[in-house]
Order: C-alpha cells, then structure tokens, then sequence
C-alpha cells in the first residue's frame, strides 16, 4: 500500500514496505537513519520513503555486498567519486585487496576444516 503525500503528486512506501521489498527488518532501517544513511520523510512517527530514498538505500546495500564497512559507506555517499557507485580508482583498488586478502584467508580455513573431516 503506497502513501500519498497531500502537497505533492510523489508517492510514498512505509518503513515496513521497505523492509519487505529488501529483506531488511525495521531496526536495521531505523539504525541506518540513526547513523545518517538514509534520510525517510517523517509524518509523526511514521517514516516514509520517497524513490530517491529507496535508490539511496539500493546504493548502501550495494556498497555493504562489496564489502565496505558503514563508515566507508557514509563517506562514499557524502562525498561521492566519480565512478560507478560514488566510488574512487582508490578506494575500489583498497577494496580488491582487502577481499582478495579475506579470500585467502578464507581458501586457508577452508582447506584446514577440509583436512580435518576428510
């Protein structure tokens, strides 16, 4: 069930439609208000979300699969690259390193929970 805004023709989903479309629960989106992440509309307690604010919180769940940590996220949205996602040559090269560094790591346990049942 969408919600229309009285003075304006955009339309409006709930906290918990957003939750629903993304497979969040309603404290993770809280928390990332909380922390600046995303921005809902308020009409008294309840939290509405425009287009721009769903596509923001695309964007976050985005980065968070890439493996950016929150903190990484907020800067990247503050002030965003150039590139695809609001990220830079650089922090795209950190990222690369850090997950071909936690692949590693993680082919290493692998290999040793492998030896120890196999």
């Amino acid at each position: 069930m969408s919600v229309q805004q009285e003075d304006s023709s955009s339309a409006f989903i709930t906290i918990r439609e957003v939750g629903d479309e993304f497979g969040l629960t309603l404290r993770t989106l809280r928390f990332y208000e909380e922390v600046g992440l995303i921005t809902p509309t308020r009409n008294g307690r309840q939290r509405l979300f425009a287009q721009a604010d769903v596509e923001r919180l695309r964007l976050v769940l985005k980065l968070k699969a890439f493996g950016f940590s929150l903190s990484e996220i907020t800067k990247t949205i503050r002030k965003p690259g150039i590139g695809p996602y609001g990220l830079t040559s650089e922090l795209c090269e950190e990222m690369i390193d850090r997950l071909t560094q936690q692949k590693l790591e993680i082919e290493a346990a692998l290999a040793e929970l492998r030896r120890m049942v196999g």
